[in-house]
This record gives structure tokens, C-alpha cells and sequence, in this order.
């Protein structure tokens, strides 16, 4: 009868946290939709922020299109921008929302998908630090206002107008709550889960995955900190537990995170680590000082004041946007404190202000200024130091997202000063929290909030049920950043490779291609027809080149051109290439379908070529130890090459390589003219230019000279005859 009731009471105390806990969903959720406006409102036509979060919707469709589509493109080498030739591709940049977002997709529009993922953040967001500060300070009440702080937190809005990856923190709270549990409680479940939640906060930012182990790291020596200074506890036996549930946690967590790291390790570690950044912008994406004390350029009244203030901070605006709020500084500052024996709230304190200290980056800014007095002095910052000693630290730019840890230790001390507020007042515990709740909200007002249409151009749709796979050259896409973004988001709908656009790292020689073609650089770069050290008829060879690479259209996105561009596009299409011109007005589009024609004979720069110079008039490049030279012919046939070259500084010998055949001649400091007589295969036949000799830089020949090209030889005029 006992066991009967005691389980009859276990059922009813399950059954009402069940309540409780719906109840407190369906409250963010509500508040989410209002703190938001108008995002639910415009749900299936538009999307919250813009530009960059295009760029985010086609990152969210293309593993699945790797996946299925093997032939088409790789997961881990993207075939469908940079076209022919493609860049490596971060496969699994935010795994949680690549996996939704594919099964949302199935049932209703991608954008669509990519809403409800946006809107989850914020739901779970709150939902998860409601959790961690209800365990830590077992105040319901206190504990949803935390969960507001996280969750509408200027720096999550702000991060939320294009940065999608930044904007998933809601395993952020989840994980952090579990690791508390390992503080307090350890056993192994909670390493289980503190290990799973991890994988969740990779899954959903790489970047966020770094930060997130670095608050092990600062937790784990906390830890040992707090058992050390306890003289009358066993040290062995506590310090072997210690390592063993953070071992547990440690080993799951890496399970669950090769999969989803391993290709950007390779990289990292490889001798072409193109993840890696200018230091430079470590100091350029880092917060601002000011920027803690500064409501948001969002906030619908403050905001005007702001915003001529954030111009001055380098960076953008999304990068520089971490207000903690005024409310919520003195309420932490109450809480460290009113509580200043407590052992959580000590690590608390510690975590918001190391996080805050890492933000700022390896220098301090105040209003822009890195360098201060008469003197220039700078004042490095504890992130110069994790920058040498935390592995692929050098690949993170955006230094001011180690803010979010200390968003999240802000709340949950917020959480501690509200509960200790309430205390002192239990009569007016409502009002109270309804009042803190409010000036919390105002202060972190960002509506109503940015959106953006999302528009789908019928020529898109037109060619999306065209079975046939080709390339679209698209103008300005590669030129201007703000178009790129936007037409990248236009291949989710007609799924074919598009030559250039943008990606957010990419190789050094990725635009080669772009560059290096004559038709598809003067189009890509909008300029003139360029005359180069290969000279060829456009008026022959152009289609020839576009039909060579399956390019079968060029689409100019009048919107994002003015009238001079325009001209000069069309000028240069009507004059180089076959052509068949169509125009879309309600999407302003102009589309010129290539036409189809046997390939005639043409050449292209391809590797390792210095950029073009004029030489008394004459076009001129340099080369290091080594460039290619590519030849297309549409059958095999007897050609001869002729150029110029003179090399630097010394005579040295030149290799040059035709399939099997070698080409060796000694070249002087002079021009001398040489012919080569080749026999082209049909397809690309590859020249290769080679030295064995040591080449020079003029910064090492002359004190006076800025250059350190390591140079070899100069050539002019390469023509086939």
C-alpha cells in the first residue's frame, strides 16, 4: 500500500514538473514571438536580418546535396561555387541545424526551415539557462528572468541578423548545466550528458565548441582550486575523481567530435591552412569596450543615439554588439556581493569576467583607439596569450563570440541577485520580478526586428527543371559582397555551379580561375577587355572558352549594377560572344544564353602567375620556380609556342615541360625570343615553366625595395601560331 502511494506520488510530482516545464516553453515561446516582431508574422515570406544569412541558408542545404548527389559536388571539396575547379568545404560548419533544417525542408520551404531553427534559438536558448539557474539557485522565479537575459541578449540579436552559427547558443546553457551537476554532484550520468550536450554546442558552432572547452578548462582548474584550498579533505582520493568524471566527459565529447572536426583539423594542420587568418583581424572583430556599456544599435529608441558611437569601432556591428545592460551589471554586482562565500557564484564572477577580458581581444580598444597617449602604447589582453597556447585559436577571427559565455555567466548571476532580491521581499515577489523583467526587456529592445524578403526569380525556377548540368556566370556575384550573398542563395533553387561568388575562407589561388580567363575575368571584375601577355581574339575564342567550361549562361543582377556597369557588360557580351539576350524586369535580371559551337583552340593562365604589369606599353608577368600554362584544343594537332622571357637579376635555366617532352634553355637578363614547337591532345594540355635555380626577391637585392616576390623570369607576348 505504501509502494502504491509512493508511486502514485512520484507519478503526480513528474506529472506536474511536466506542466511546469511546458508551462515555462510555452511562456519564451510567447515571448520570443513578441521580442521578435515581426518574424512569426512574415514566417513564409521573409527572413530575419539578411546578407549574410543567405549565404547561411545555401550552408544549411548543401550537405545533404554532397550527400545525395556524389556526382554533382563532395562534402568535402565544393564543386558548385569557384567553378570549374571548386574549394574545400567545411562539411559539418553547424551539424544540428544541417540535419534539421533537411528534414524541415521535406515539409515546407528552406527559408521556412531556417525561421523555425532561428526561433528555436532563442525558445531553447531561455529554456536552458532557466534550467542551470533554477538548479544553482532553485528560485523559479529569478531563474526564468535569466533565461530572458541570455536569450534576447543584445549580443544573440545582434548576431542573429546573418550569423547563424553565432545565433545557435541554446546548447550553450544545456552543457553548462550538466558540467555544474559534475561540480556538485559528479557521477557518471552527468558526465554522460555534460559530454552530449558538448557535441550539441559543436554541432551547432564550431567556433562556439572552442569556447565552450576553454569554460571546461577554466572549470575543471576551479575544481582543483577548491579542493586544494580545503586542507581537511583527502586530496588524492578527491583529485582522482575529479580526473575521472572529467576524463568520462572528455572521452565522449570526442567520440561525438571527429566526425564533425576532422576535416577542418586536416587543414589546420596541413602546410595550406587557408582557415587560418591575418592576426590582424583577431583585433579587428574584437569587442570594444564601450561597446559593454552601449544599448544596441537595434534598440528602437536608443539605437540613434548608438550607432554613431559604434561607427567609430572596428569591425561590424554584429561582431561589436555585447551590452550586458545596466539592470543586469548591478544585479550581478549584488548578487557577488550579497554572496561573495559562495563557491558557484565565485566561479561565476570569474567566468563573466574572463569571457568579457577575451572578447575585448589581444589589445584593448576604447572607441576605436587600440594605441593610447602621446606615446602610442597598447595594452595586450589575456587572449594574446590563449592565442599561442590554445590549438587552432589562430583560426578564430571573431574574438568578440567568446562573449557568449559571459552573456551566459551574466544571467545566471542575475539569476542569484533576483533570488536574494526575492528573499528580502517575499510580500512583492511579483511585482518585483515584473518590474526587473521589464527594465531587463526595455534595455534589450531590438524591435521591430530587421527582415528581408525572400525573393525566387522565375529564370531560377525555369532552369531548376533543367535535368542538364552547367555553370552560370553571374554578374556582379564575385565583385560586390552584398550581390554574392544574395545569388548564392538563388542556387538552392536552381541547383547548378556558378563561377567565383564568395565562401567565408577559401585557398589563396581560388579565384585563379576568375582572374586568369580572358571573357570570365573582364565580366567577373566588370573592366574592360584586358589586354595580357595572351593576347587572343575574343571574338574567336570567347564562346569557345565559356562553351569549354559548360558555362552556359551569363545572368546581370541590374539591381546590384548601375548604368555604367550595366553598359559595359553588355557592350563587351554583344562584342566577344554568340549570344541569345532575354530580360526578366519584375526580378531585374538579364540573361544571355550562351550558344552551343565547337571549341576552337584557346590558352589560359592557370597556376603561379605573378599579377599583370606595363612595360613600356607592353604586358608583362612574372613567374617564381614554377607556373602552368594550360592550351585547350578540340582535337590533336601541331602548334608552336612563342613568348618573350628575360630572367631576374642572373641568366638561369628554364624547364619548360610538355607532357613528357622537356624544353631546356639558358635564359639571360635580356629578352630573348623563344618558340617551342608542341603537339597538342585533344583537351587541356599542360605547360609547365620550371627552374631549379634560386630566385630572388628585389627587397633582398636592394634596402630600398618593398617587394618580396621571389622572382625568376618575365614574359611577354605568349601566343600559338
Amino acid at each position: 500500500m505504501k509502494a502504491r502511494e509512493s508511486q502514485k506520488f512520484t507519478w503526480k510530482l513528474k506529472e506536474k514538473n511536466l506542466k511546469e516545464n511546458a508551462g515555462i516553453l510555452i511562456l519564451y515561446t510567447l515571448l520570443t514571438f513578441i521580442l521578435t516582431y515581426p518574424v512569426i508574422f512574415k514566417i513564409s515570406t521573409s527572413i530575419p536580418g539578411g546578407s549574410d544569412a543567405f549565404h547561411w541558408i545555401r550552408i544549411l542545404w548543401y550537405a545533404p546535396v554532397a550527400i545525395f548527389n556524389p556526382g554533382l559536388t563532395k562534402l568535402t571539396h565544393d564543386y558548385l561555387i569557384f567553378h570549374p575547379y571548386g574549394i574545400p568545404a567545411s562539411p559539418f560548419q553547424s551539424a544540428f541545424n544541417q540535419i534539421l533544417t533537411y528534414l524541415l525542408s521535406s515539409v515546407m520551404a528552406l527559408h521556412q526551415a531556417y525561421n523555425i531553427l532561428w526561433l528555436f534559438s532563442f525558445i531553447f536558448g531561455a529554456y536552458g539557462t532557466y534550467l542551470l539557474t533554477k538548479y544553482l539557485s532553485n528560485d523559479k522565479l529569478s531563474s526564468f528572468i535569466a533565461g530572458l537575459v541570455f536569450a534576447f541578449s543584445p549580443y544573440h540579436c545582434a548576431h542573429s541578423l546573418g550569423h547563424f552559427g553565432a545565433t545557435s547558443i541554446e546548447w550553450i546553457p544545456f552543457c553548462a548545466l550538466y558540467l555544474m551537476k559534475m561540480f556538485r554532484e559528479g557521477g557518471i550520468r552527468n558526465s554522460f550528458f555534460a559530454g552530449i550536450f558538448f557535441i550539441l554546442v559543436a554541432m551547432s558552432d564550431l567556433q562556439y565548441m572552442v569556447f565552450m572547452g576553454i569554460f571546461v578548462l577554466l572549470l575543471f582548474l576551479y575544481e582543483i582550486y577548491i579542493v586544494l584550498r580545503n586542507e581537511k579533505q583527502d586530496y588524492k582520493e578527491k583529485l582522482e575523481s575529479i580526473f575521472y568524471k572529467y576524463s568520462l566527459f572528455g572521452v565522449i565529447s570526442f567520440l561525438g567530435l571527429i566526425p564533425l572536426t576532422m576535416e577542418n583539423i586536416l587543414t589546420a594542420i596541413s602546410n595550406d591552412n587557408f582557415l587560418k587568418m591575418d592576426p590582424f583581424e583577431a583585433i579587428t572583430y574584437s569587442t570594444d569596450l564601450l561597446s559593454f556599456f552601449l544599448p544596441s544599435v537595434l534598440h528602437p529608441i536608443f539605437g540613434d543615439f548608438t550607432k554613431d558611437i559604434y561607427s567609430n569601432f572596428s569591425g561590424n556591428t554584429s561582431e561589436n554588439t555585447t551590452f550586458i545592460g545596466y539592470t543586469v551589471i548591478l544585479l550581478s554586482l549584488f548578487a557577488i556581493g550579497r554572496l561573495k562565500e559562495n563557491k558557484y557564484v565565485k566561479f561565476w564572477s570569474i567566468s563573466a569576467l574572463f569571457f568579457s577580458l577575451l572578447s575585448l581581444g589581444p589589445l584593448l580598444h576604447i572607441n576605436g583607439s587600440t594605441s593610447f597617449t602621446v606615446f602610442q602604447t597598447t595594452i595586450p589582453l589575456p587572449h594574446l596569450a590563449l592565442y599561442y597556447l590554445v590549438p587552432f585559436m589562430d583560426n578564430c577571427r571573431t574574438t568578440g563570440r567568446f562573449f557568449v559565455i559571459a552573456s551566459l555567466s551574466f544571467a545566471v548571476l542575475t539569476g542569484y541577485g533576483i533570488s536574494e532580491l526575492l528573499k528580502s521581499n517575499k510580500n512583492n515577489k511579483k511585482i518585483i520580478a515584473v518590474v526587473i523583467s521589464s527594465l531587463i526587456i526595455f534595455e534589450y529592445l531590438a524591435i521591430p526586428f530587421p527582415m528581408s524578403v525572400v525573393n525566387q526569380p522565375s529564370f531560377y525556377k525555369e532552369i531548376s527543371q533543367d535535368e542538364d548540368n552547367y555553370a552560370l556566370l553571374e554578374i556582379p556575384a564575385t565583385l560586390k559582397y552584398v550581390a554574392s550573398v544574395n545569388t548564392i542563395y538563388y542556387q538552392t533553387i536552381h541547383k547548378k555551379p556558378v563561377v567565383g561568388n564568395v565562401a567565408a575562407r577559401y585557398p589563396s589561388n581560388a579565384r585563379d580561375f576568375e582572374l586568369n580567363t580572358p571573357v570570365v575575368r573582364e565580366l567577373t571584375y566588370l573592366q574592360p577587355l584586358t589586354v595580357d601577355i595572351l593576347n587572343p581574339d575574343i571574338n574567336q575564342v570567347g564562346t569557345s572558352i565559356l562553351n569549354y567550361y559548360n558555362i552556359s549562361y551569363i545572368v546581370l543582377h541590374t539591381n546590384y549594377m548601375n548604368d555604367k556597369e550595366v553598359d559595359l557588360a553588355e557592350k563587351l557580351i554583344q562584342k566577344a560572344l554568340h549570344t541569345e539576350r532575354k530580360t526578366y524586369e519584375k526580378d531585374s535580371l538579364i540573361v544571355y544564353r550562351v550558344k552551343k559551337e565547337p571549341v576552337k583552340p584557346f590558352m589560359i593562365l592557370k597556376d603561379n602567375w605573378y599579377n599583370r604589369e606595363e612595360w613600356d606599353g607592353v604586358p608583362t608577368r612574372w613567374i617564381s620556380n614554377n607556373a602552368t600554362l594550360m592550351i585547350c584544343s578540340n582535337e590533336k594537332v601541331n602548334k608552336t609556342l612563342s613568348f618573350r622571357i628575360l630572367s631576374y637579376q642572373n641568366p638561369k635555366n628554364i624547364e619548360i615541360y610538355v607532357e613528357d617532352d622537356c624544353f631546356e634553355k639558358t635564359i639571360p637578363t635580356d629578352f630573348t625570343d623563344i618558340k617551342i614547337p608542341l603537339t597538342l591532345e585533344k583537351g587541356e594540355n599542360i605547360i609547365r615553366f620550371s627552374t631549379q635555380e634560386e630566385s630572388f626577391s628585389p627587397a633582398q637585392i636592394s634596402d630600398d625595395s618593398q617587394d618580396t616576390r621571389k622572382l625568376s623570369f618575365a614574359i611577354q607576348n605568349l601566343t600559338i601560331s
